[in-house]
This record gives structure tokens, C-alpha cells and sequence, in this order.
């Protein structure tokens, strides 16, 4: 993924009186972390967007921060948090964590589902139960998300567990290899008719064995006869 960039000002707005930078379309934003004090900075909104969807959560930014027209610093950066308004979804702030280029770092990544399940078309459900692994990597090794390709699933019951996943070159996820990322399990109506037959089944049981039995029972009756008279 090529690398993504974000200009920002210093931002000398602070406290309610950001209120007054959102009705211009500008974010304010704070730069944060290990070895740096925190840095008060503002965005524009049009130029955020782009980046929230190409980045999300898991993919460095590359914030270039200017004072006036030149370019001072470049920070690279996770977008920590994104603050909305709850019933609005304006966007109202965010956090952006610096980070150390050369050490690793942990984050939750989405995990898609790319292509179709064999099984699934035939009438099977995808059962999806891990939508965000934990994976460690270098900042700029984090992937966007993890791809699991589903058009192995060929049969009920089949599955792929973290252990199958393939995985980008320096990227550790931290769950056993057993856990489940997805598989196909049985439709209701199958379940139903499973239990439904097997219902069937038990009760055919105990009346199939008191048939039986009185014919054993008779059976040993004419054997003794026989023994007797001969």
C-alpha cells in the first residue's frame, strides 16, 4: 500500500472554542506519544476523509505538520480514536498516536471474507464468529485488514482457524492456531430435519426390539419342545 499523507496545522484554538473551527470544516486533532509532549492540531475535513477510509485504524499516516507555508515535521502516526457526534456523526476529534518506526506495534484488524463458500450457495451458513484479530508487526508491515478466502469451504462443517490464515511477512496474530475465523455449519432447516430423523430413529428403536422379542421368545419355546419329545 503506497504511503498516505495528511497536512495539518498547528492549532492555537483550543478548550469550546473549537466549536467555532468544526463550522469550518476543520478537525482539531491531538499528536501524541512516547518521547513527545502532546501537540494541539487541527485538519481539513476534506482531506480527512479520504484518509479515514484508506487508513481506518491500522495504517500509518504520514501527518505533515506545517507552521505557515513550509512544511516543519512529518509524524507518522495510527489514528488512535475517532470521536463522532452520537447523533449527527460529525466528525468532532481525533487522536493520533506517533509511533516508533522500528518497533513493533499491536492492533486490531478487521478480518474480510473475499470470494463465495461452495457450501453456502449449496444451502450451508456462514458462521463468522472473529470479526477483528490482534496481530503485532512493524508500524508500516500493520495490514489494512486480513483476507480470508472462503471459496475453500466446499462442504458442511468445513472451516478455516487462525492456523490456516495466510498471513503478510512480519505479522504475528496473537490467538491459538485452533480458533475459528469461520466455517460453514448446517441451515435451521437442516438442524430440524437432522433432529427430526434422529427423533424418528429412537423412537423406532424400542419398537423395533419389542417385535423382536416375542419371536426369540417362541423360538426358544419349540426348541425346548423339540429337545423334550425327542
Amino acid at each position: 500500500m503506497p504511503q498516505i499523507t495528511l497536512e495539518a496545522q498547528r492549532r492555537t484554538v483550543l478548550g469550546k472554542r473549537v466549536r467555532r473551527l468544526r463550522r469550518q470544516g476543520i478537525v482539531p486533532a491531538n499528536i501524541y506519544g512516547a518521547g513527545i509532549e502532546s501537540i494541539p492540531v487541527q485538519v481539513d475535513i476534506r482531506a480527512l476523509r479520504p484518509v479515514l477510509l484508506q487508513a481506518g485504524t491500522t495504517t500509518i499516516v504520514d501527518v505533515q505538520l506545517r507552521d505557515g507555508a513550509a512544511a516543519q515535521e512529518t509524524y507518522p502516526v495510527l489514528i488512535e480514536h475517532i470521536q463522532r457526534h452520537p447523533a449527527t456523526g460529525e466528525l468532532l476529534h481525533l487522536d493520533l498516536f506517533k509511533v516508533d518506526l522500528g518497533k513493533p506495534v499491536r492492533a486490531e484488524v478487521p478480518v474480510t471474507l473475499v470470494g463465495e463458500a461452495p457450501a453456502a450457495k449449496a444451502g450451508g451458513v456462514l458462521f463468522h464468529p472473529v470479526a477483528t484479530l490482534e496481530v503485532e508487526a512493524l508500524p508500516r508491515d500493520l495490514p489494512h485488514a486480513i483476507e480470508v478466502d472462503i471459496s475453500t469451504l466446499e462442504e458442511i462443517e468445513a472451516q478455516i482457524t487462525v492456523g490456516d490464515l495466510r498471513l503478510p511477512p512480519g505479522v504475528k496474530v496473537d490467538a491459538e492456531p485452533e480458533t475459528v475465523v469461520v466455517k460453514v455449519v448446517p441451515s435451521r432447516l437442516e438442524r430440524e430435519v437432522a433432529a427430526e430423523e434422529a427423533e424418528a430413529a429412537a423412537e423406532a428403536g424400542p419398537a423395533a426390539e419389542a417385535e423382536q422379542a416375542p419371536a426369540a421368545e417362541g423360538g426358544s419355546a419349540r426348541a425346548a419342545s423339540e429337545e423334550a419329545e425327542s
